[in-house]
């Protein structure tokens, strides 16, 4: 079972942090997972739209240009990071979830894989909620591996990874049961859970046959 880690390590350092990526591949994670907007046809590594929870501005993403963004302070001094740069930092490390989270990711990613090394797409996965994205990825590079996520409707997310000819589904914790777990692995899909903090959720995920984990605590699969 893959741990990967969410936003990094946020559990230990500011989330989506360079310094929070380093910190889960220090404590073992398999792979990280992060998110993206586009501002100036850029990706810029934040959940929200809007900067206030983790930075130390106020204001939505799109009154911000892109220089004033990364003069933000995302915590303890760390910079909101581009893609790019957690690209270099990953690449040969540790996997890369790339969480597309606003309208015009899928289309500024494809252009941006176009000009990666091949090194860096080895171990990557693109996953969102937001289907037209995974349409738009899926539609301009057929190469690039897909994640769904699932919120509450399971059926629907599966009938879209089926679609889409995903990689895996990705499903909320309090939503995973063996018969979804099973039915997804019948469709060749692999299964991540999003997010298991506990030891006794993540061991619980292990008794189930899932693929992996999403977790704040990377170090916490092998606790």
């Amino acid at each position: 079972m893959l741990m990967i880690g969410h936003r990094g390590a946020m559990g230990c350092a500011p989330e989506n942090t360079l310094l929070s990526i380093h910190k889960a591949i220090e404590l073992g994670a398999d792979w990280v997972e992060i998110d993206v907007h586009c501002v100036a046809d850029k990706l810029l590594v934040i959940h929200d739209e809007t900067v206030d929870r983790t930075t130390n501005g106020r204001g939505k993403l799109i009154d911000y240009s892109f220089e004033e963004l990364r003069a933000l302070d995302a915590g303890l001094g760390q910079r909101i990071p581009t893609l790019q740069e957690v690209l270099e930092v990953t690449v040969g490390k540790v996997g890369l979830n790339i969480e597309l989270k606003g309208l015009g990711t899928g289309k500024v990613l494809t252009s941006l894989l176009r000009n990666t090394p091949e090194a860096y797409k080895n171990k990557m996965l693109v996953s969102s909620f937001l289907m037209p994205e995974l349409e738009q990825v899926v539609r301009l590079n057929q190469h690039v591996k897909i994640g769904v996520l699932a919120g509450n409707n399971i059926n629907e997310s599966i009938a879209w990874a089926t679609k889409l000819k995903a990689f895996s589904i990705h499903i909320r914790l309090q939503k995973v049961t063996p018969k979804w777990v099973d039915r997804a692995h019948d469709l060749g899909l692999k299964v991540y859970v999003y997010t298991v903090n506990k030891v006794v959720q993540i061991r619980r995920m292990k008794e189930l046959g899932v693929d992996g984990v999403f977790s704040d605590y990377p170090n916490r699969l092998t606790s």
